[in-house]
């Protein structure tokens, strides 16, 4: 992603020590373990404070989630007395602390029959975060699916839902019930019975389509918004949709072409339609318009002419969405670039963004055309910034930097940006290598020495060690340090010395205030396995509390790499499965897999994605489900969804599809014709892992 004057990973290398920061995004782990200070004072309100300090003092356990597991006795404890404000948030706070509530279930079944209608529901809102419920309490769930409270209902058929699946007969008999509470005069009761029907998956398509024909567009809105989160489930419904894109009321219209959009189906009969509504005079029609044809991706690629007469839009937001179209659908052609350069210039930071996200996307056909760019200076750092999000593919750019290099004078943010570039393009900067061995053992600056260093690790120049190895000990200034620690751990890393000497600098660069010198730092130190268990606390605080997600997103897989003990990794992958980020989630799952059986408590959660979850999602918690609970029924369960995603758009769904199947096929005949038949997948990158996957598949016995 594009950011303007952006401080990249390489701020790792530039930036000096900060305090360390006081994260508040998230509940900070740290804070939250038993022994800690704030949780001792928490456990004791609990425990001996009045009612309003208990009450106060159970929210803010609920607010930390899986952290406060150490309060789980005291909050059962305490619904044993009757007050119900106090019962009520302390039934809230095991729910919110969730799958490693599970021996709370039993006290918490009690409350389903509760006189009072708001501890039932929250038991029912516990329960379903818990994910487990005894035969007794299912018993009592199935009863209040039942109830004439519409509201009370609803919480119980999606309870239900959690516990005993979507093909559960009650769940599948209550579909009517919550399509006619879409048009609930109370949001809360048409936002909980959406919700649930999009849990419920596929089997709700045919009675969720038919309110479109309705008159109620309250109904519509949420049936379109339902349709689009099933994605290709509601693939059926297309030419339903594609009738509202001419309805009189423009919500309805923009609802539809959204659902359109993120179900992802019929492009040759879908695409023609939007690209009609690309003439329409309402701007926000055009703009969801040119979004859903952006969700199709290359297979949109012949609406490429119509977006770029979008570029010269009126509306600003027009314009941005088309640019970011564009470099969607992948058009590689000259007119297509020469537009997006030039869009660089339109004046506006949204279409220049989008313009520069585009053509990193388009990748090196771009290329010769940025550099015709780079001699307008207005633009210079923001096309140098393109090129290094090019990556491997901007091989042809180095020279033109690195000469560049070597007259930005004073310019220290321009030099910075060149560095970044050159570290992004990688290998394939071997150009640069002369320059930078010059810089390193010549430096005119600190910042350019450490920025040498860094190009240098980048490309693998392995020479550069022994001047590494001489640098970190005598170098003075803070950034030469952490560069040098970060290139040693990055070319040498079976070095036990060079390990030795890098991993406090390391550990230090955690600290920094800017996100990416986190991310970079967190990244060498986790390549390192095992051997850099020492960085287990400042892994476990980043990923439950950073407030950026690449931080938190690759916390996460360090706490994997260096094979944290269950006890302190299980608490932040399960709180991590509600993070706002998609790529946090899926880190998550990933180490809920690699911790195996220790994280079993989480499989109810992964199974709740397989019922709704984006395609990349419901692949990676099937991954994670059959490692987390192996068992045939969860093998049987998650192959079905497997082989279908073989086909996915997606490429990326396609090799983590395989993969996956690689992993957990053995011995299913449908599974290896299915790998077989993928090894014709058009994209290499699937071949290269359907290849492995049906090698693993073919010898396992």
């Amino acid at each position: 992603m594009i950011v303007f004057f952006r401080i990249s990973l390489f701020s790792l290398l530039f930036a000096w020590a900060w305090p360390h920061l006081q994260f508040c995004a998230f509940a900070c782990a740290q804070d939250a373990s038993s022994d800690s200070p704030e949780m001792k004072l928490l456990l004791d309100r609990l425990r001996t404070g009045k009612a309003k300090e208990q009450i106060e003092a159970a929210v803010q356990l609920g607010a930390l989630g899986p952290y406060a597991q150490s309060a789980i006795d005291p909050l059962v404890e305490l619904l044993r007395i009757e007050n119900p404000v106090l019962c009520h948030e302390c039934i809230l706070a095991l729910g919110h602390i969730g799958p490693l509530a599970h021996d709370s279930a039993d006290r918490l079944t009690g409350f389903l029959t509760s006189d009072l209608e708001m501890l039932q529901s929250a038991a029912l809102e516990s329960l379903r975060r818990i994910g487990t419920a005894s035969p007794e309490a299912q018993i009592q769930i199935r009863h209040l699916c039942q109830n004439p409270n519409d509201s009370l209902a609803i919480s119980a058929i999606r309870c239900l839902v959690m516990i005993a699946g979507q093909d559960n007969p009650l769940v599948q008999n209550s579909i009517p019930r919550l399509v006619t509470a879409l048009g609930d005069d109370r949001d809360d009761v048409r936002n909980e019975a959406s919700v649930t029907l999009v849990e419920i998956g596929a089997h709700v398509v045919p009675a969720v389509a038919a309110t479109l024909s309705g008159n109620d567009t309250r109904v519509q809105l949420k049936a379109c918004e339902i349709l689009g989160e099933l994605g290709s489930d509601a693939a059926l419904t297309v030419p339903d949709l594609l009738k509202h894109l001419q309805d009189a009321d423009e919500l309805v219209v923009r609802a539809a072409i959204t659902a359109l959009g993120e179900i992802h189906a019929q492009p040759t009969t879908v695409l023609p339609a939007l690209n009609a509504l690309l003439k329409q005079k309402s701007a926000a029609v055009r703009i969801v318009a040119v979004r859903a044809i952006a969700d199709y991706g290359p297979e949109a690629g012949d609406s490429a002419s119509r977006l770029l007469t979008l570029l010269s839009d009126k509306s600003i937001m027009v314009r941005a969405s088309a640019a970011d179209a564009l470099g969607e659908t992948g058009d590689q052609r000259g007119e297509v670039i020469e537009a997006l350069v030039k869009a660089l210039s339109d004046g506006n930071a949204a279409v220049t963004l989008n313009a520069a996200n585009a053509l990193s996307h388009i990748g090196a056909p771009a290329v010769p055309a940025l550099l015709e760019k780079l001699e307008d200076k207005s633009y210079r750092r923001l096309v140098i910034e393109v090129l290094g999000e090019i990556g491997g593919g901007a091989e042809s750019a180095v020279p033109a930097l690195v000469e560049l290099l070597s007259h930005v004078g004073d310019d220290a943010d321009l030099g910075r940006e060149i560095f970044i570039a050159l570290a992004s393009i990688g290998p394939q900067a071997t150009a640069a290598t002369p320059a930078m061995m010059e810089i390193l053992q010549n430096p005119t600056t600190d910042a350019a020495q450490a920025g040498a260093t860094h190009v240098l690790a980048r490309i693998g120049e392995k020479k550069a060690l022994p001047v590494l190895r001489e640098l970190i000990k005598v170098a003075k200034d803070q950034r030469v340090q952490r560069s040098a620690a970060w290139a040693l751990v990055t070319l040498d890393p079976q070095n036990a010395e060079s390990v030795k000497l890098a991993i406090p600098h390391l550990l230090n660069a955690t600290s920094s205030d800017i996100p990416l010198a986190r991310r970079e730092a967190i990244s060498a130190l986790t390549s390192l396995g095992p051997a850099a268990i020492a960085a287990l606390p400042y892994l476990v605080e980043h990923a439950s509390s950073d407030p950026d997600a690449s931080v938190r997103m690759e916390s996460l897989h360090g706490l994997a790499d260096i094979q944290a003990p269950p006890s302190q990794a299980l608490p932040v992958a399960i709180a991590s499965l509600d993070d706002p980020d998609a790529k946090v989630r899926n880190a998550a799952r990933y180490l809920l897999g690699m911790l195996g059986e220790e994280a079993g408590a989480a499989a109810p959660l992964l199974r709740e994605t397989l019922r709704r979850g984006a395609e990349l999602d419901r692949v990676l918690s099937a991954w994670a489900l059959v490692h987390v609970e192996p068992s045939k029924e969860n093998t049987q369960v998650v192959i079905p969804l497997l082989l279908t995603e073989l086909h996915h758009p997606s490429p990326f769904v396609r090799i983590e599809t395989a993969v996956t199947l690689g992993t957990i096929g053995a011995g299913s005949k449908e599974v290896r014709s299915a790998l077989e038949a993928a090894q014709n997948d058009a994209d290499p990158r699937v071949q290269e892992a359907v290849i492995k996957a049906l090698k693993t598949v073919t010898e396992s016995p």
